[in-house]
C-alpha cells in the first residue's frame, strides 16, 4: 500500500524509498527472512520485489525492463523504477512531532 500508484495506498513511495527499509533491515548483518507481499497494482509489486531482491544480493538491475512474456504489463514506460505521483503533503509539524 505505500508505494506509487497503489489505488488503496496514500505513501507515494519509490521503488528506492521502499528498499531502504530493506537495506536499513539488512545493515544489522543478522539472519533476515523476506517474504513476499501483495498490494494492489501487480506490475509495481512486480517491480518492488525485483528491485528489493537485487538490493539483499547487492546486484545492480538496469532501469529498462527486459522482453518478456508480461513486457506488456508495464508500459507505457518500460522501466522499473517509478516515477512518484504528486501530491499534497498532508503532514502536520504537530503530527510529526507527536511520533
Amino acid at each position: 500500500d505505500s508505494l506509487t500508484g497503489d489505488r488503496l495506498g496514500c505513501f507515494n513511495l519509490s521503488l528506492r524509498g521502499h528498499a531502504e527499509c530493506v537495506r536499513y533491515t539488512k545493515g544489522f548483518n543478522v539472519p533476515t527472512l523476506v517474504l513476499g507481499g501483495g498490494g494492489y497494482t501487480i506490475r509495481n509489486v512486480a517491480r518492488c520485489w525485483a528491485y528489493e531482491t537485487s538490493v539483499l544480493l547487492d546486484t545492480e538491475l538496469p532501469d529498462e525492463i527486459p522482453y518478456n512474456d508480461y513486457f506488456e504489463y508495464y508500459a507505457p514506460d518500460y522501466r522499473l523504477h517509478l516515477t512518484p505521483e504528486q501530491s499534497p503533503n498532508m503532514n502536520t509539524e504537530a503530527s510529526l512531532e507527536s511520533v
